[in-house]
């Protein structure tokens, strides 16, 4: 326990607090921890202040520990500002490291939360995380995903899958479009109208190879922003289309199966019989 509280204050020190104590009261462990700065930069003017405003405790919610919950109670300080044409008359000292403004969890939950929600989506990564015993829900694990900012340009589509989904069953529908070379979602938008998806494509001149279905919509959109880009069937659709043909095919040809099922059945049975009966005479024979 002592090494696990030895590595919260390290952390803590990244921000100019240190630990002062600990609290357990049912599941929840609550750790204090203070200010050891004396003076802080004006986020406005960037003047150093050492002139106190005021303080407040800001309770930021951690990663779980031992199934425990862990609350950090963290004191912020205000500052004044010295410098008179400053439009800042206060301002609060900077934990940027530990949480972001506003937030009511570390940044150590808040990435563990994305990390889960960008695997899994909102509803299951919320299922996983209350499991985990990060407290959460659906939007805050989207949020969350929201927040996080581009960290790297992904590279131009070149392979695409495009496919319809239902916003509303029968009355209104949405288009996915996924990169199939990096196995991920690259756009989703409300419709699935040929201009639409014609825009779109238009603004993505690097697509070479497109994967759909047999829509007349998204044909058209392939044709008229990428003639030069090759429109083929994706395996699903494929697999599906070839399912629902050999369904239609053996309930077409029913009664025809059925009675040659039965001629089969008779003759094996027959054959059946004219066996036991030549044994039996072989047999007899030999006695």
């Amino acid at each position: 326990m002592r090494q696990v509280l030895g590595g919260i204050d390290r952390i803590l020190a990244r921000v100019g607090k240190r630990f002062v104590s600990s609290d357990v009261q049912g599941e929840t462990i609550t750790i204090e921890a203070r200010g050891t700065v004396r003076r802080a930069p004006c986020p406005a003017c960037h003047s150093w202040s050492h002139r106190l405003h005021g303080r407040y405790v800001r309770k930021l919610e951690e990663r779980p520990m031992l199934e425990q919950r862990v609350v950090l109670a963290i004191e912020v300080r205000r500052f004044k500002c010295m410098n008179a044409n400053c439009p800042r008359r206060t301002f609060a000292e900077n934990i940027h490291a530990l949480a972001g403004r506003y937030q009511r969890r570390t940044r150590s939950q808040a990435r563990a939360l994305h990390a889960l929600g960008h695997a899994l989506g909102g509803e299951a990564a919320a299922r996983l995380a209350d499991a985990l015993g990060l407290r959460t829900s659906a939007d805050t694990v989207l949020r969350e995903l929201r927040r996080v900012p581009e960290r790297k340009r992904k590279p131009r589509p070149r392979v695409i899958g495009i496919d319809d989904w239902a916003i509303a069953r029968g009355h209104q529908y949405g288009t996915i479009i996924v990169d199939l070379e990096r196995r991920e979602p690259i756009e989703v938008f409300a419709g699935r109208e040929a201009i639409a998806v014609a825009a779109w494509m238009r603004a993505h001149p690097s697509i070479e190879i497109v994967a759909r279905d047999r829509a007349g919509a998204y044909s058209e959109a392939v044709d008229i922003a990428l003639p030069a880009a090759k429109q083929v069937s994706d395996r699903w659709h494929l697999v599906s289309n070839l399912r629902d043909n050999v369904e239609r095919l053996l309930y077409r040809l029913g009664p025809q199966l059925r009675q040659a099922a039965q001629q089969v059945n008779v003759s094996k049975v027959t054959l059946g019989r004219q066996g036991i009966l030549s044994r039996n005479s072989q047999r007899h024979g030999s006695v």
